[in-house]
């Protein structure tokens, strides 16, 4: 296993394909001060040069999964603050790259979720591919409390989600708890041990052919923004990137052999 430390806010572990990343502030409920936002910017930098990742963890360590801005800590540099609204190349500020960037892996990223999920802490978990959410886990949407909305790419993000739903919570800043974010979409799943979870789900993934992976990955992130028989169209070249090449002809001999895949490629989304 390799780890790294990012700002002293952030951890990074690797090994056999999954990479783990923490959000490590945990007495602060793992806040979002500017070392915790430099750090992870320069994690999920990290990510995409992890040679063999196939999939991401992402958590907080302690009570809570991230309780959102330490608007204090954020304040007392507030001579930074207009730097986190200035887009880069792509269309994207620091702040969007928060939730958006752990796109930029390249490969699913399950986001495990306990104690204080609140406004950007949410907006980061919603740019995860899956959410696995305890019970008892408080959500919300607090950007409003702070006269501000929310900013970190939620209009990308949650756009799947029913419109009349992010009006009432970005509107009133109403925490929910895990049942009702799975109800409304803003959760994938209930787990008393969401990081025990997320982390089955991340290796079963990395068991999987890391091409069809991808592949399957494209297609669902792609779909939305097409018509019906330009969906159907990708479906087919994407299966027929698959079908006959070496990671398909593997997991085809070793699900007959009754014997675990064995695939050298990585992730190439």
């Amino acid at each position: 296993m390799t780890q790294e430390v990012f700002q002293e806010r952030v951890t990074l572990a690797f090994q056999d394909h999954v990479a783990e990343v923490a959000l490590a502030r945990p007495r602060e409920h793992n806040g979002l001060d500017w070392p915790m936002i430099d750090g992870l910017l320069a994690a999920q930098q990290r990510l995409r040069s992890l040679e063999g990742l196939r999939a991401v963890v992402l958590k907080g360590e302690g009570e809570s999964f991230c309780a959102g801005l330490d608007m204090a800590a954020i304040m007392s540099r507030s001579e930074r603050l207009p730097a986190l609204l200035a887009a880069d190349e792509h269309g994207i500020n620091p702040v969007q790259r928060l939730a958006l960037g752990w796109r930029d892996a390249g490969v699913p990223v399950i986001a495990a979720l306990q104690g204080h999920v609140y406004g950007g802490g949410l907006q980061i978990a919603l740019g995860a591919d899956i959410r696995v959410v305890h019970p008892d886990a408080r959500l919300a949407l607090l950007e409003i409390v702070w006269g501000i909305i929310p900013d970190m790419g939620v209009s990308v993000t949650a756009e799947n989600m029913r419109s009349d739903v992010l009006r009432e919570l970005a509107w009133t800043g109403r925490k929910l708890e895990g049942r009702e974010a799975v109800a409304l979409g803003l959760a994938t799943r209930l787990a008393d041990e969401p990081q025990v979870i997320a982390r089955d789900i991340a290796t079963a993934v990395a068991a999987r052919s890391p091409r069809a992976v991808s592949a399957a990955r494209e297609l669902f992130s792609r779909a939305p923004g097409m018509s019906e028989r330009e969906r159907l169209a990708l479906e087919a070249s994407l299966q027929r990137g698959l079908l006959g090449g070496e990671e398909q002809l593997e997991a085809v001999a070793a699900r007959m052999a009754g014997r675990q895949p064995r695939f050298s490629g990585t992730s190439d989304a």
